[in-house]
Order: structure tokens, then sequence, then C-alpha cells
């Protein structure tokens, strides 16, 4: 199912984040024809703290709108935290974060 997030979520067990933000189109904006619909999935180092406060940006993506959201950014989201291990600071939670039957949002 498609969601779109517009602050930023904590992933348990890492010092990661991540936002989801659409892209809006004025009407005075030259688009093209064959433009989809898409968004921008931001990747951010957290500051350790009890609220979600990004230190920094490490990754962003454009992705298109489809049907198949969820399971884009999810791809996109463990790719990227294999990819630097460095991040993980409890593995039980990240992998229940991660499994199908948790809600994203918290």
């Amino acid at each position: 199912m498609p969601y779109i997030i517009t602050e930023p979520v904590k992933i348990p067990g890492t010092k990661l984040g991540y936002a989801i933000y659409p892209f809006q189109k004025h009407y005075l904006d030259k688009v093209k024809v064959k433009d989809d619909n898409a968004f921008k999935l931001y990747i951010f180092e957290l500051q350790d703290s009890n609220f979600i406060e990004i230190k920094k940006t490490l990754y962003q993506k454009e992705l298109p709108l489809s049907l198949q959201n969820a399971s884009t950014v999810d791809s996109v989201l463990k790719n990227f935290i294999m990819k630097n291990e460095e991040c993980i600071t409890k593995l039980e939670d990240m992998v229940e974060f991660f499994s199908s039957s948790t809600k994203k949002m918290r």
C-alpha cells in the first residue's frame, strides 16, 4: 500500500532515520507529459537524544509513486543499512521493524 511520510521516522536498532517527501508541482512549472509523480526518500543520521533530531543527511533518492511504495522503501533502507553496518546498534529491534507485520508509523 502506498504511503507518504512528511516527518522523519527513527529506524529502531540503528542510528538512522528516514523521511519521504512528495514532490509538489506548481501550475507554472514546465512539466513534461511523461513525467510521473515522484517522491524523495531521505536517510538521515540522527543525534543521540530522546527526540528525532537530524545530524546530517546521508542518502537521498527520487522514486516514482506506485502501488509498491512500501516495499520499495523497505528495500532501499535495507540495502543502505547493509552497506553501512556500523549504524546498527541493536539487531533485534531493527529486524522487528522490517518484519512485514510491523507498522512503520509510530
